[in-house]
């Protein structure tokens, strides 16, 4: 996502705060010591408790007030109390427990004596109602599955800011006033920045694994289904509780808003305004085709902004093409004043929310509903029922933003785009689909074509985009990889019975021959020493880097398969004492989310992927690009180009080390027909170099550097 840097407004971050190891009743005051001051500069609030009070609310009210300020958000896994003939009830209706919760949770809430209970319940409601406040109840079961006697009686806590510093706790206060007050109690605590033992991570791992009911022996259910009863307490989101009345104390001149809002210190470029207003012109459809790095998401949002202002009860339906751009755009919503509802997990997790966030529209309690979700979700069965429900009853306005909009040109994407969403905004720095005529023509025409265009050219020349040098890196076939290839050439010039035309359909078994032939290439065994060499050679040490390697498998050096992934992850870790991830489709989305972490906070110098990364993600940080194995498919380049010109602080220069296959020489056996098509195909290829080449810094030089192979193909014009 794009480097135009903007926080939230929260005052301290964690980091500033003198955080104690310990703190302890009697010699500190827990809330205003600890609790308060923590809640007061964070976004997240994650916490596991035995037990739950609203009671709890109002004693740390000033912490809980300015979290909610700024769009913050509170997580609670909590225990409800159960007595005998509760747990009965649970087994006897396990299909569905929550009825029977309801009346449990209800039955505390009653119990609690104090004349200000009406208030918490409001209290409660409220930060429910604007979705600030997210419960689950855990359960304990036995081996086979069934609810049990006992309780959930972990008792931690995660505080997380806007700059991913975090501070955990543990000890043996519950989330009750008597807990956090009355009784003698004490809690340690740990901060991540100078966590050497990894307990802050560990923490959070656990908290994650309860809260997406992956802890072995516990049931964790959905609270705030339940707590939408609560709501008959409290209805007026624009008039806090008692608890938060003195909100304007803590941020003079500031009220509470549910609604977007431009961060103060974003500063809107030109080119973005001028995006912007082609959109307003187009009458609220076209895609902004903008460089990697540009600023395509934050003027999205910005856009998003001003469409608000003009339409109330509006309904952001953001569609990503995978899982970490997903959390990239919650990172950004978050800053402009949003939190969305994430539907990319299991269908539980947001079936509900969706609904009641509709609900809550409807009834005015919120004036904008934003939800992020993946092309895949959004393209199941269960989201486009609620889609197609929500847009056709006309009582709400509906914006439909498709970041990476060319992945929706797909067969089952294009049945997806509903017409009754008249509000549409693509995204996309190559908006059209290679060699798929059909899905680019229904991307364009849905969402009204490119109404703006800013070139990769444009942004280095204006300066948001970082400069790079290329390094074409020629590499020889083997003998006996010549060998297969030049078979394989023969059996395609046959099946060809003429000109090549990288345009025409093919047929199955030339697909496969050019399939085997294009995986010879990337998969090439002297790509592995003249990497070796280039990393020898090099004269910064390797960081930040990233390598692009092919799907194919070949054999290694003691003749056994293996990918070339393996190959380049040995080499790197083994050879040059580097610390290396691969990032591929086996990684799981915390796994990847890792991987981002190490690269940016220097725990990993590099990352080794396939296909992956190729769109969306954030890094500005990478500065080296090794392209093992390349696809002639002009969005694939562009997007793997952008991903290391984005801007970052130190950034001076990127550097592209692009490994090129010099195809072999056929002697005398090539006739007309075959050296034709061997034209086409490395043409295809030297259109790419030429690309790179056009805006390097080095770029002259290089593409005369293979001014011979370019003579020899009658390609020197290119």
């Amino acid at each position: 996502m794009e480097y135009q840097s903007q926080e939230i407004k929260s005052g301290k971050e964690l980091s500033g705060l003198a955080i104690k190891m310990s703190y302890r009743t009697g010699r500190d005051n827990i809330v205003d010591d600890f609790y308060v001051p923590c809640l007061e500069s964070s976004i997240l609030y994650r916490r596991a408790v035995g037990f739950f009070t609203s009671h709890g609310l109002s004693v740390a009210a000033k912490g809980v007030a300015n979290l909610a300020f700024r769009k913050g958000k509170m997580r609670l896994v909590a225990s409800p109390r159960l007595e005998p003939e509760d747990v009965e009830i649970l087994r006897s209706v396990a299909d569905d427990p929550v009825s029977v919760l309801g009346k449990i949770v209800a039955r505390d809430f009653s119990e609690i004596e104090d004349k200000l209970i009406n208030e918490r319940l409001n209290a409660l409601a409220w930060l429910s109602a604007t979705g600030m406040l997210e419960i689950k109840l855990a359960i304990p079961t036995d081996e086979n599955g069934k609810f049990k006697i006992g309780i959930y009686h972990e008792k931690f806590g995660i505080f997380s800011d806007s700059l991913d510093n975090h501070v955990t706790f543990i000890g043996s206060s519950n989330e009750t006033r008597g807990g956090l007050v009355e009784n003698f109690e004490s809690i340690k605590a740990f901060c991540s920045w100078n966590d050497y033992e990894g307990r802050v991570q560990e923490d959070i791992e656990y908290f994650e694994a309860l809260w997406f009911q992956k802890t072995p022996n516990l049931k964790v259910l959905e609270f705030t289904d339940i707590a939408n009863e609560l709501l008959e307490f409290y209805r007026d989101k624009n008039n806090p509780p008692i608890e938060f009345r003195q909100i304007k104390d803590f941020f003079p001149g500031n009220e509470l808003k549910e609604s977007y809002e431009i961060p103060d210190d974003f500063e809107i470029r030109e080119y973005q305004s001028d995006a912007i207003e082609k959109w307003v012109k187009a009458k609220g459809i076209g895609i902004f085709s903008m460089a990697t790095g540009s600023g395509k998401t934050l003027t999205a949002l910005t856009l998003v902004t001003k469409v608000s202002k003009k339409n109330k009860s509006l309904v952001v339906i953001i569609v990503c093409p995978f899982i970490n751009l997903c959390h990239q755009w919650e990172k950004e919503l978050l800053k402009f004043g949003i939190t969305p509802i994430s539907c990319f997990d299991k269908k539980v997790n947001w079936d509900s929310k969706i609904d009641r966030g509709y609900q809550r529209v409807k009834a005015g309690i919120i004036e904008i509903l934003t939800i992020v979700t993946t092309n895949a979700t959004y393209m199941g069965e269960t989201f486009q029922a609620k889609l197609e429900s929500r847009v056709t009853d006309g009582e709400l306005h509906h914006l439909l933003i498709a970041d990476e909009v060319h992945n929706l040109g797909s067969k089952k994407g294009r049945k997806c785009l509903p017409d009754q969403i008249k509000m549409r905004l693509g995204l996309s720095a190559t908006p059209e689909r290679e060699n798929d005529s059909i899905g680019t023509e229904a991307v364009l025409d849905y969402f009204g074509g490119v109404c703006f265009e800013y070139s990769m050219k444009q942004a280095m020349s204006d300066g948001f985009l970082s400069p790079y040098n290329y390094n074409i890196i020629e590499v020889n076939l083997t003998d006996e990889e010549s060998e297969k290839y030049i078979e394989l050439s023969h059996k395609i010039a046959k099946l060809f019975h003429g000109n090549y035309n990288s345009e025409r359909e093919v047929s199955g078994n030339l697909e496969i021959l050019l399939i085997q032939r294009g995986r010879l290439i990337a998969n090439a065994e002297n790509k592995l020493g003249a990497l070796n060499k280039v990393l020898r050679d090099m004269k910064t040490p390797l960081r930040k880097a990233i390598f692009y390697c092919g799907d194919g498998i070949s054999k290694n050096e003691i003749g056994l398969e293996e990918r070339q992934i393996e190959k380049v992850t040995r080499l790197l870790g083994k050879d040059h004492n580097k610390s290396v991830r691969t990032f591929t489709f086996l990684e799981s989305p915390k796994e990847r989310e890792e991987i981002i972490r190490g690269l940016t906070n220097d725990d990993l110098d590099a990352v080794i992927a396939i296909r992956c990364l190729d769109e969306g993600i954030d890094l500005p940080e990478l500065g080296m690009g090794f392209f093992l194995a390349s696809s002639s498919n002009p969005r694939q380049f562009i997007q793997r180009r952008g991903r290391l010109l984005r801007k970052a602080p130190g950034k001076k220069i990127a550097n592209i080390y692009d490994f090129i296959v010099t195809p072999p020489d056929f002697g005398g056996e090539k006739d007309d027909n075959a050296f034709n098509m061997e034209r086409e195909l490395f043409r295809r290829e030297l259109k790419r170099v030429a690309e790179f080449c056009r805006l390097a810094e080095n770029g002259p030089q290089e593409i005369n550097n293979i001014k011979e192979i370019r003579k020899k193909y009658n390609l020197i014009s290119i």
